[in-house]
């Protein structure tokens, strides 16, 4: 029996399996996807996330942005420089969620991939997890399997409301290298915006109606 069971091999559940095998817990980390699995994503992630760990991110970033820039039906440009000592990491989700993953695992955690998990019970003092690959059990359960998961239903939290986003990564080596913002268009778009994120290879695009 593990002391912990994390569902979902994202950021968050990579950070948790992290924390606890680092202090002598034993952690398993169940995921669907084979990992490294590839996910769709603007892909900008503070560079203040590091205070909480004792590791270098250098291998998981992908480039630097230091200006976002705002436009109103792509006309009254408004751009601005970041004063942080650190500019806005952009990364790739593939590359950034297994770098975590693995960190976990250098320090102990146990990680399954291509494993679903088909249902969840509570039996006295510990946690049955129903998988794929068989029933697994835990001292602790925590859900990290996304909006879209099950987890959270299975443990009676209210259903969020979704809001649907479309994104597309674009390839563009010659052309991004001239970008160096994050760029946010507030007019085309009723009630949401769009957006262009470069990274070192292409651009990811985004839209959004709030």
């Amino acid at each position: 029996m593990f002391d912990c069971i994390i569902v979902g091999a994202g950021p968050a559940g990579a950070t948790v399996a992290y924390h606890l095998a680092k202090r002598g817990r034993s952690v398993l980390v169940l995921e669907k996807a084979n990992l490294p699995r590839y996910k769709p994503c603007s892909g900008a992630v503070s560079p203040s996330v590091a205070q909480w760990f004792d590791f270098d991110f250098a291998p998981a970033i992908n480039r630097k942005v230091n200006r976002v820039r705002y436009t109103w039906k792509l006309e009254d440009p408004i751009e601005a420089k970041l004063e942080t000592s650190e500019p806005i990491w952009m990364v790739k989700r593939d590359v950034f969620d297994h770098f975590l993953v693995k960190q976990a695992q250098a320090q102990g955690a146990e990680v399954q991939d291509g494993v679903t998990v088909n249902g969840i019970e509570i039996k006295g003092d510990r946690w049955l997890v129903n998988t794929s690959s068989g029933t697994q059990e835990a001292k602790f359960l925590v859900g990290a399997d996304g909006a879209k998961g099950k987890m959270a239903e299975w443990l009676g939290f209210k259903t969020p409301k979704l809001r649907q986003i479309g994104i597309l990564e674009v390839k563009a080596p010659e052309a991004v290298a001239e970008h160096n913002a994050i760029n946010f268009e507030f007019g085309l778009l009723k009630n949401g915006c769009l957006w262009n994120f470069p990274k070192s290879d292409g651009f990811s695009i985004g839209a959004g109606s709030f």
